[in-house]
């Protein structure tokens, strides 16, 4: 059982919520566990989930992570037997030999696309904020006493924030989700705002966080139109990680340059007392001025509203440039299908 390749709080808590369900069926033999893909040493990158692991009673241990069982090692013989249930992601990620081995998709990426080296999986794509409101229908569907108070709180979590406590203004709710959340927390005792409150402090704070710890905690990549591309996913005002990284430009740039992408988006989202509700901010970093220029044309065109913020001298130079995007609405989950589209259809090279 496992989530995206980010391993974001959303992907984890319903790794372990639906893997709990599956154990219920699970023949004699049968193992079910939550996979991390990611070291175990990286799960200090998302204070968050540590902190949701905690409230909700959930050891680390119980976690399978990348040291015990490597994305490369899941096609190989020593996986002989092996299956792959997938929720918050389609799989495309995955090395191909391992997405041969996915038997059900529950994913609510409007993207998401069916692998094909796994015709005959279970696949269901519903349109809701979080993973974890459709884990916790199953759940419920089930038999609501399955839902303890720790269950609840950790399935609870990931949708406060993935909805931004259901504001209005982030467009990222459905009815379902706050049906979900109503029923998890008078489960779980626990008031929404405060949990949100909590959660939101843990995830903004990040102490000791160095800028490549920003891009790489909450990262997705892909290919389309024969373009590396990748899409990190910040909590820190761009106003904050200068606080931190006077020069944050270079540490885009250097993170792009590793991972030998063409286009590298570090998409901000934050909300901080005081700064206005919840915010957001784009950087752009491509290989080419001209394919960055391009990229923020139709970034515009799709209705982002993006408004570029002061240079700074930092020496990022035309590499790298910042946005307020107005459009807050507009997440990763919903950037990523288009951006993908795009690519595939107008970038060669």
């Amino acid at each position: 059982m496992t989530g995206s390749q980010a391993a974001d709080v959303d992907s984890l808590a319903a790794s372990i919520g639906y893997a709990f369900l599956h154990s219920l069926d699970a023949g004699p033999g049968t193992l079910v566990v939550p996979w991390v893909p990611v070291p175990r040493a990286e799960l200090a990158l998302r204070p968050e989930a540590l902190l949701l692991l905690r409230r909700a009673g959930v050891a680390e241990r119980l976690l399978v992570c990348a040291e015990e069982l490597p994305p490369g090692m899941l096609g190989g013989e020593g996986a002989a037997g092996l299956q792959l249930v997938l929720v918050d992601s389609d799989g495309a990620w995955l090395p191909a030999a391992a997405r041969g081995r996915i038997v059900e998709v529950l994913d609510h990426h409007p993207g998401a696309r069916r692998p094909a080296e796994a015709p005959g999986a279970r696949w269901t794509v519903e349109a809701v904020g979080s993973a974890c409101t459709l884990v916790a229908e199953r759940l419920f569907t089930r038999d609501p006493v399955l839902v303890d108070a720790g269950l609840a709180l950790l399935l609870l979590g990931p949708i406060l924030l993935d909805t931004v406590l259901f504001a209005a203004a982030a467009g990222r709710f459905t009815p379902r989700d706050r049906e979900a959340a109503e029923r998890l927390a008078g489960i779980a005792g626990v008031r929404e705002e405060e949990l949100y409150t909590e959660l939101l402090a843990a995830r903004q704070v990040l102490p000791g966080l160095s800028s490549r710890d920003l891009l790489r905690r909450d990262y997705k990549g892909g290919e389309a139109g024969g373009v590396r591309y990748g899409i990190s996913s910040s909590p820190v005002s761009l106003r904050r990680w200068r606080e931190r990284d006077p020069a944050p430009e270079e540490a885009v740039r250097r993170f792009r340059e590793e991972r030998s992408l063409g286009l590298l988006l570090v998409m901000i989202a934050y909300e901080e007392p005081g700064a206005g509700g919840f915010r957001r901010e784009l950087g752009i970093s491509a290989a080419g001025e001209q394919r960055a220029e391009r990229l923020t044309a139709w970034l515009q065109e799709m209705g982002l509203g993006l408004r570029e913020l002061p240079r700074e001298e930092t020496g990022g130079g035309r590499e790298v440039r910042w946005f307020a995007q107005e459009a807050v609405e507009v997440s990763r989950k919903k950037l990523e299908p288009r951006l993908r589209a795009w690519l595939g259809g107008e970038v060669r090279g």
